[in-house]
C-alpha cells in the first residue's frame, strides 16, 4: 500500500505528500486530527487521527525535569522568564513589534500630535482616516501571529534550540487560523459580558431623568448590580482563558479542546495553598507587570508633558493648554517623542508577560497526568 497521503480541509485537497511531510504540518499546525485523509490508493476517507505514526500511539511526555515537565515556584518563572527573553531577545522584539506598529500608527493621526492638522469640513477617508483604518486591520492580522510566536519562541529556547526570526514568523503564521478562531471566541466573549451590561447600566441610567426619586435610586442600584455580575463574569472569564494560547500551540488543540484544557489547569485545586495555584499567580504576574510599565511609561511621557505646563498657573490657563493639543496645527515633536517612547518601553516588556504564561501554563500542567489532559476523542496515552 501507499504510504503517501492526501488530506481534505473545507473541501480542499493537499498533496500526495509523505508522512515526513505530514509530520511537519503537524508540528506548524497545520493538520489536526479531526482532519480528512486517504491514503493515495484509496478512494475512502479517514481522520488524521487513525495515522498511527502521526497522532498514536502519542511519544512518552518528557520526564520529570525537562524544561517541559518541571514544576516552578513564582520566583523561578520571573528569573527564567527574563533568562528566556535574554536568550532569543530579537526574535521575542520583532513579534512585538507586530502589535505595537499598528496601534502607534493608529495613536499618529490624532490632531492631538499635529501631524494630520484636522479641519472641520473634512469629510470622507482623510489620509488620517485611512491610515487609521490600515493600522487597525495591521494589529487585527498581526495579533494571533504575535500570540502563537510567543508560544513557538519560549519552547525552542526551553528545548535549547536557536530561534531564527524568518522560520519563527514562517511557523506562527501557519498558526494564524487556529488562533485567530480562538480570538474570536475568546475576545467575542470578554466583547459581549461587557457590552451589552453596560449598554444596559447606561439605558438604566440615562432615561431616569424625568421619574421619580425612587425610581431613579431604583434604577441606580439595578445598574450597580448589572455592572457587579458583569465584574464577576469577566473575572471567571478570564480564569476559564487563563491558558488557551498555551493549549492551542504546545498541547496542539484547537476550538473547545484547547479552551477545556485551559480551564481545566487554571480551575485546579489539587494544590493547597491558592498562592500556588495559576490564577492567582497569573493575577499577580499581570499586576506585577502593569505596574512596571506603567511606572516606566510615566518616567517616558511626564518630563516631556511637564513642559508644557511650566508655566500654567491657573485652571483656565490648563484648558487653553488642552484644547491646544487637541487641536494641533504642526507637528509637536515633544508630544510625538513621549508617545513613542511610551510605545517603545510596552514593546520591550511585553514579551515577558507572555513568556511567563508559558512557564505558568507548563508549571500547571505538572498536576495532571498525560491521560487527564488528553481531549476525550483522542486515544488514551
Amino acid at each position: 500500500m501507499s504510504d503517501r497521503w492526501v488530506v481534505r480541509v473545507e473541501g480542499k485537497e493537499y498533496g500526495p505528500v509523505d508522512l515526513d511531510t505530514l509530520a511537519e504540518w503537524k508540528r506548524d499546525g497545520r493538520i489536526l486530527v479531526m482532519n480528512e485523509v486517504r491514503r493515495e490508493s484509496d478512494s475512502a476517507w479517514t481522520t488524521a487521527a487513525t495515522i498511527p505514526e502521526l497522532f498514536g500511539p502519542p511519544p512518552l511526555p518528557p520526564p520529570l525535569g525537562h524544561p517541559l515537565q518541571r514544576r516552578r515556584s513564582f520566583g523561578q518563572i520571573i528569573g527564567e522568564s527574563f533568562r528566556i527573553y535574554k536568550s532569543a531577545f530579537l526574535a521575542f522584539f520583532v513579534l512585538t513589534l507586530l502589535i505595537t506598529i499598528p496601534p502607534l500608527m493608529v495613536e499618529l493621526t490624532s490632531p492631538a500630535y499635529g501631524i494630520f492638522p484636522q479641519a472641520k469640513e473634512a469629510t470622507g477617508l482623510t489620509r488620517a482616516r485611512v491610515i487609521a483604518l490600515l493600522g487597525f486591520i495591521a494589529l487585527v492580522v498581526n495579533w494571533p501571529i504575535f500570540l502563537a510566536g510567543i508560544q513557538i519562541a519560549t519552547v525552542e529556547v526551553l528545548e535549547g534550540r536557536k530561534v531564527r526570526v524568518a522560520e519563527l514568523l514562517r511557523r506562527a503564521t501557519n498558526f494564524f487560523p487556529r488562533f485567530a478562531r480562538l480570538s474570536l471566541i475568546v475576545y467575542g466573549s470578554y466583547f459581549l459580558f461587557t457590552a451589552f451590561p453596560f449598554a444596559i447600566a447606561l439605558s438604566l441610567v440615562g432615561g431616569s431623568e424625568s421619574i421619580s426619586p425612587m425610581i431613579l435610586i431604583f434604577c441606580l442600584l439595578m445598574s450597580l448590580l448589572i455592572l457587579g455580575v458583569a465584574i464577576i463574569m469577566l473575572a471567571r472569564l478570564w480564569v476559564n482563558f487563563l491558558f488557551w494560547q498555551q493549549s492551542a500551540f504546545i498541547s496542539n488543540l484547537d476550538g473547545t479542546d484547547a479552551l477545556r484544557e485551559s480551564k481545566m489547569l487554571a480551575r485546579s485545586r489539587r494544590r493547597s495553598r491558592r498562592s500556588a495555584r495559576a490564577p492567582w499567580r497569573g493575577a499577580l504576574l499581570a499586576s506585577i507587570w502593569v505596574v512596571i510599565v506603567l511606572g516606566l511609561s510615566a518616567g517616558a511621557e511626564i518630563p516631556l508633558l511637564l513642559s508644557k505646563f511650566q508655566n500654567v498657573s491657573s485652571a483656565e490657563e490648563i484648558m487653553k493648554v488642552w484644547q491646544s493639543l487637541n487641536a494641533a496645527n504642526a507637528a509637536d515633536a515633544m508630544l510625538i517623542a513621549s508617545l513613542i517612547a511610551s510605545s517603545v518601553v510596552r514593546a520591550l516588556l511585553r514579551p515577558v508577560l507572555g513568556i511567563a504564561f508559558v512557564l505558568l501554563y507548563l508549571d500547571a500542567r505538572t498536576d495532571f497526568s498525560e491521560k487527564e489532559l488528553s481531549p476525550p476523542h483522542l486515544p488514551l496515552r
